[in-house]
């Protein structure tokens, strides 16, 4: 062979290695850039992610704490609402009281009034029993008022009691899936 041949073969051979070297240098390069482009990618989308779970997150607590702020608010309406029905109960209670207290005072003064008025010897005895009769029926009036006003009492504060109860039971969510 002569030393042209042998050369050519020579170059030939080195342009097919030099040509498989840099392409396999590109393809290590191409690699490269792939991995660096899908590892930013997923860095990205991972960053998203956290970021989209950051704020669900902070919604989910926002909306918690309105949550508990409207109950809180629900609560003290009730136990504003409570405390004026109480107030609203004890000033009828009073008033009837007084009612009660003069119904009381009339009766003592005119139960006073048929005793002075008490017929002598000579007068008919059925005069008396009408007297004793009236002030009986007087005194069974006073006493069935007292109790009515004590038992309307004893009434106003449970429906008051109620009322209060209805109102919370109505403020208190009923529970569903989530486990509140």
């Amino acid at each position: 062979m002569s030393s042209r041949v042998v050369a050519a073969i020579l170059l030939a051979l080195g342009a097919v290695l030099g040509v498989q070297a840099w392409n396999t240098h590109l393809v290590a390069k191409g690699d490269a850039q792939g991995a660096q482009r899908v590892h930013s990618q997923w860095k990205a989308a991972e960053a998203k992610r956290e970021g989209d779970a950051a704020r669900l997150q902070a919604e989910n607590e926002r909306s918690e704490r309105a949550k508990e702020q409207a109950k809180q608010k629900e609560a003290e309406r009730i136990a504003r609402e409570q405390v004026q029905r109480e107030q609203a109960m004890r000033s009828a209670m009073a008033a009837a009281d007084a009612r009660n207290r003069s119904l009381h005072t009339t009766i003592a003064q005119l139960n006073a009034d048929a005793a002075a008025r008490v017929p002598s010897a000579g007068q008919a005895a059925c005069s008396a029993a009408d007297i004793d009769g009236a002030t009986a029926a007087r005194t069974a009036l006073g006493q069935c008022s007292s109790r009515y006003t004590a038992v309307a009492g004893v009434a106003d504060q449970l429906a008051g009691q109620v009322a209060g109860l209805q109102d919370y039971v109505r403020s208190v969510p009923t529970g569903g899936t989530d486990g509140h």
